[in-house]
C-alpha cells in the first residue's frame, strides 16, 4: 500500500511540473508527450524542449589600402616588397583586406603625378588626400607601414685563440592607420626586433639580406598584435556610411558685369549707375572626376569631403575640395578665357551703343529686347535684383522680359 500511495504522489507531482512548464513555457518551446502502460497504469512523459537562437556579431571586416616606405637609407629598399607580403599575410587573419601597395602608389600618382613611395607622409598627412585616395580604391583605412630604421652593434671576443663577432642587429617598424572616411589617424605604433648573430674569424654567419628578410619577418607578426590589439580596444573603427544630402550650385562671372538698363513707358532709355551680375548657365559639375549634373541647380551627392569641378566652354575650370553637407549652398565664380571674352563682347555689343536718355521708337525698343533675349539664350543669366517687369513709374529693366 505505501508503494502504491508513492507512486500516485509522484505521478501527481510530475503532472503538476508538467502543467506548470506547459503554462510559463516560451513561445519557442515545443512539447512532446509519450504515453506508456507500466504496473497496471497509464503512464504519461511530456518533453519540454526550448530553442533559444543567439545572434553572434559578425566580426568587423576592414579593406585597407597598404603603403610601405623605407626610412632606413638603401638598406632597406629590396626588402620592402617582402615587407609587405609579410604585413599583408600577418594581418589578412584579422578580417583584413589588403589592397596592393601597387594599386594604392597608382591612386597617389593619379592624384599627385609624380609622387614616390617617400613622398607618401606629404601626401596622407592631407586629411582631404587621404580620404580621396581611399574613396578612390573603395578602402575604409590607409595602413602605411614604414620600415624606420636597421642597426648593427657589433662587439669582437678573442678567446682561445678565436676571434668572435657577436653582432647585434634592430629592426624598427612602425605604422599608422588612416580613416578613410574622415582621413583622421586612428592608432600607430612602433615595434622593435633584435636579434644576435655570431661571426667567427673563419667566415662563419649570414648574409645582411636574409638577416633583415628574418627580422621583417618577425615584425610583421608584432605589427600584426599590435593591430589586434587596436581593434580588440576598440581604437580601429570604421566611419558609418554617409547617405545622399542635397546641395545648391549657382555660377556667377568672376571679372564682367552688365549695366542695368531700364526703358521707360515712352520708351525712353535709362542707364543706372548700378551693375548687374551675370550667371553662366549650363555648366557641367563633375564630383571626383565624374559628371553629375550641371548648374545652377540643385544636386544630390555624398557627404563628406570631395573634389568638386564645374566647367564650361569659354570658361577657366574651377576646381576645389568641398566638405558636402546638406542643404548646402555654393556660388562658383568663373573666370572667362580668351576665347570667351571675346563671344562675350560679340554677344553684349548691342548695349554698346545704348545712350542715357535716348528716345527709341516701338521697333526699336522690340529690336533692343529681341537682342537682350538672345544675349540670355546665348547661355548667360542676368541676376536683376527687381524680380518683376514693370516698376513704378513704368520703368522695367531690359533684362525682366
Amino acid at each position: 500500500m505505501p508503494t502504491k500511495l508513492t507512486s500516485v504522489l509522484a505521478l501527481v507531482v510530475l503532472g503538476a511540473s508538467t502543467l506548470l512548464a506547459e503554462s510559463t513555457a516560451p513561445a519557442n518551446t515545443t512539447v512532446k508527450t509519450k504515453t506508456y502502460e507500466e504496473g497496471g497504469k497509464t503512464m504519461t512523459e511530456r518533453t519540454l524542449t526550448t530553442v533559444v537562437k543567439e545572434e553572434v556579431a559578425k566580426p568587423t571586416e576592414y579593406t585597407v589600402a597598404i603603403f610601405v616606405a623605407n626610412r632606413a637609407g638603401k638598406i632597406g629598399d629590396a626588402e620592402l616588397g617582402a615587407l609587405e607580403d609579410y604585413i599583408t599575410a600577418r594581418v589578412t587573419g584579422l578580417n583584413v583586406h589588403v589592397i596592393s601597395g601597387e594599386t594604392a602608389l597608382n591612386a597617389v600618382g593619379s592624384m599627385a603625378p609624380g609622387a614616390k613611395e617617400n613622398a607618401l607622409d606629404a601626401q596622407l598627412a592631407q586629411s582631404t588626400s587621404a580620404v580621396r585616395l581611399a574613396q578612390t580604391l573603395g578602402a575604409t583605412h590607409l595602413l602605411q607601414v614604414t620600415l624606420a630604421g636597421f642597426d648593427s652593434n657589433k662587439k669582437t671576443i678573442d678567446a682561445y685563440g678565436v676571434k668572435t663577432t657577436n653582432d647585434e642587429r634592430t629592426a624598427r617598424v612602425t605604422y599608422k592607420i588612416l580613416d578613410g572616411t574622415t582621413g583622421g589617424s586612428l592608432a600607430a605604433d612602433t615595434v622593435r626586433v633584435t636579434k644576435t648573430f655570431q661571426q667567427s674569424d673563419q667566415g662563419l654567419g649570414e648574409e645582411r639580406s636574409s638577416v633583415l628578410n628574418s627580422l621583417l619577418d618577425e615584425a610583421a607578426q608584432k605589427v600584426a598584435a599590435s593591430l589586434k590589439n587596436q581593434i580588440d580596444r576598440g581604437h580601429i573603427t570604421t566611419s558609418a556610411a554617409q547617405g545622399t544630402v542635397a546641395i545648391t550650385l549657382t555660377t556667377e562671372l568672376t571679372d564682367v558685369f552688365v549695366p542695368d538698363v531700364r526703358i521707360s513707358a515712352e520708351n525712353t532709355v535709362s542707364i543706372s549707375e548700378s551693375k548687374f551680375k551675370v550667371s553662366a548657365l549650363a555648366a557641367t559639375v563633375e564630383i571626383d572626376g565624374i559628371a553629375v549634373g550641371t548648374a545652377p541647380g540643385q544636386l544630390e551627392v555624398k557627404a563628406g569631403l570631395h573634389k568638386l569641378r564645374v566647367v564650361r566652354e569659354g570658361f577657366k575650370p574651377w576646381e576645389r575640395t568641398v566638405n558636402f553637407t546638406n542643404g548646402q549652398k555654393l556660388n562658383v565664380g568663373l573666370e572667362m578665357s580668351e576665347a570667351g571674352y571675346a563671344r562675350w563682347k560679340d554677344a553684349t555689343a548691342f548695349m554698346n551703343d545704348l545712350k542715357n536718355n535716348a528716345k527709341l521708337t516701338d521697333a526699336e525698343v522690340k529690336l533692343l529686347e529681341g537682342k537682350a533675349k538672345m544675349f540670355e539664350n546665348s547661355g548667360y543669366k542676368v541676376n536683376s535684383t527687381q524680380g518683376v517687369k514693370t516698376l513704378v513709374g513704368g520703368l522695367h529693366s531690359l533684362f525682366d522680359l
